[in-house]
């Protein structure tokens, strides 16, 4: 194993696929759905993108505030105060459940505010002494600056509350940064926030869900087409490369999901780096996922997709 297996920062990295997304048909669908509602809708919504481990969502959030920065650009210039996004990833804290200082100084700090750690209220409960003034300071902050959305990763951990009531007052209060400050709150997360969807009838029109699903057997074509963009992407940094006959290994072995593929194809790219190697299938197959992962991760899938078909499309599959 080479000297490139080591840690490495993201950063720094040398890897074809850094800072690149890889086009293909769901990611794409998902990707112009959302864009066209935050720059279209005129009153704040509550998006939920909804996917297995290893969809690509976090490549499709990378992508989605590169285009936003793109698409302001002018009215960023022309309003200094204007941000094109807030950004933050929820926390869970074993002691303590959702880490909601955690997410408020986030947003902060992305936010670019100053001084976070005294935006204290002392007439909160004494018990959480912090949330109430971090609370106001990013009602404040979104209000006064704009930003197209404000984009919360990691959703699934809404759900690891105490009980459905809980649930439901995070649902309330979310929608209710929105409508205070007049913005658009896009939530990415797994299957575990298909779950909110039960309390769609408090979010009512607000509330907009999307399926970023894996492709499933009869989308292999698709997945192909990821895979292909991958190989096309190797070869330009002049990478040994072939792919021919990978196909059907890979699409079972990550159970359709792009994210998972690039994972896996990166995984391979670092074992050839430096050598005469091909990256081949024998490659491939010296990096596969582990089988108790696999299990697991088609077994997410397969319930995550019976929820969503239940709750959007009102049926089981």
């Amino acid at each position: 194993m080479n000297s490139h297996s080591a840690l490495f920062s993201a950063k720094n990295s040398k890897s074809p696929m850094a800072n690149w997304a890889c086009s293909h048909p769901f990611y794409d669908l998902v990707f112009q759905w959302l864009i066209k509602r935050i720059r279209g809708l005129s009153e704040p919504a509550v998006f939920l993108i909804i996917g297995p481990t290893g969809v690509g969502k976090s490549t499709l959030i990378s992508h989605l505030i590169s285009r936003l920065a793109a698409e302001m650009m002018d009215e960023l210039k022309t309003d200094t105060s204007r941000l094109h996004k807030v950004y933050a990833e929820t926390v869970y804290v074993p002691s303590r459940g959702l880490d909601w200082e955690g997410l408020f100084k986030a947003l902060l700090k992305d936010g670019k505010e100053i001084l976070i750690d005294r935006k204290v209220a002392k007439v909160w409960p004494p018990e959480a002494p912090n949330l109430r003034g971090l609370a106001e300071a990013v009602d404040n902050m979104l209000f006064q600056h704009a930003p197209a959305a404000c984009i919360i990763d990691e959703g699934g951990l809404f759900w690891e509350v105490s009980s459905d009531e809980s649930l439901n007052r995070t649902l309330e209060y979310l929608k209710s940064i929105g409508n205070r400050s007049r913005t658009h709150i896009a939530i990415f997360g797994d299957y575990r926030l298909a779950k909110m969807l039960h309390f769609n009838g408090q979010l009512n029109r607000r509330c907009h869900p999307i399926h970023f699903s894996n492709y499933t057997e009869g989308f292999k074509d698709n997945f192909e087409v990821a895979l292909r963009a991958f190989e096309a992407r190797l070869k330009q940094y002049d990478v040994s490369v072939c792919m021919d006959g990978t196909v059907d290994m890979l699409f079972s072995e990550t159970c359709g999901c792009v994210g998972l593929l690039k994972r896996w194809i990166e995984n391979a790219w670092i074992e050839v780096d430096g050598t005469d190697r091909v990256l081949d299938k024998s490659v491939l197959e010296s990096e596969c996922f582990p089988a108790g992962s696999l299990a697991k991760w088609r077994a997410e899938i397969r319930a995550g997709h019976e929820v969503m078909e239940f709750f959007i499309n009102g049926k089981k599959s």
